[in-house]
């Protein structure tokens, strides 16, 4: 977790962050103590291997175009519009997943559930937080005017998790449950809180490394 944290290549952070998971799955496999636990784990390891293949196939297409995955010279490379979409698009799909945002939240119930209590801590503690760290340091400033298309699906999609979420955690009785799903709701509120402050024309998250003025668009046009 600490070396993903400092890395700045988006293949070396693809391959630790998705190493990741691999102590978590046995730990949810081999110490979990309800009788779910198998499937919890797998169901855990394969949402987030699925959910990162998009990221890997957009890493190596970035990788075909500039020669090159160091970040700091990334931030300098002007993609096309459509290009950052399709870019946005698969990275997305990598880090919504490990947020989680609704409908991909499902493997985080059953994660909670089943894993033994220090697994939960883990899980709720550090591993959702790759997801909203993944947009901070890849996406928003890689890819911003895709990120300014994008912005109004990602306030829809977070309202929906936040409402979802946060009714389905009254109806819980289990205390591991109702961390599961309120995790979800504040999860999905920090992604709302990232997106508005990328969505300052001015912000300096969009403006670190780009010297063009992003611009909103409508996707697929």
């Amino acid at each position: 977790m600490i070396a993903v944290s400092y890395m700045l290549d988006p293949l070396l952070f693809y391959i630790l962050s998705e190493s990741v998971p691999i102590p978590m799955f046995i730990i949810i496999g081999v110490w979990g103590s309800r009788q779910r636990k198998i499937k919890a784990a797998y169901q855990f390891f394969l949402y987030n291997l699925l959910g990162s293949i998009f990221m890997l196939l957009a890493i190596l297409l970035i990788l075909l175009q500039t020669g090159t995955t160091d970040l700091q010279i990334l931030l300098t490379t002007e993609f096309s519009e459509r290009r950052q979409i399709l870019l946005w698009i698969a990275f997305f799909a990598s880090f919504a997943v490990k947020v989680p945002m609704v409908p991909v939240h499902i493997w985080l119930p059953e994660a909670h559930v089943e894993a033994p209590t220090a697994g939960s801590v883990i899980l709720a503690g550090i591993l959702l937080k790759l997801g909203t760290y993944g947009f901070l340091r890849f996406s928003i400033p890689m890819f911003p005017e895709a990120t300014l298309c994008f912005t109004p699906f990602i306030y829809t999609l977070s309202a929906i998790a936040i409402i979802y979420s946060s009714l389905t955690t009254l109806r819980q009785i289990d205390l591991k449950k109702i961390i599961a799903y309120s995790s979800v709701a504040h999860m999905n509120l920090l992604t709302i809180g990232v997106f508005s402050r990328a969505a300052a024309i001015r912000s300096p998250i969009l403006s670190y490394g780009h010297t063009s003025k992003a611009k909103t668009c409508v996707p697929g046009v």
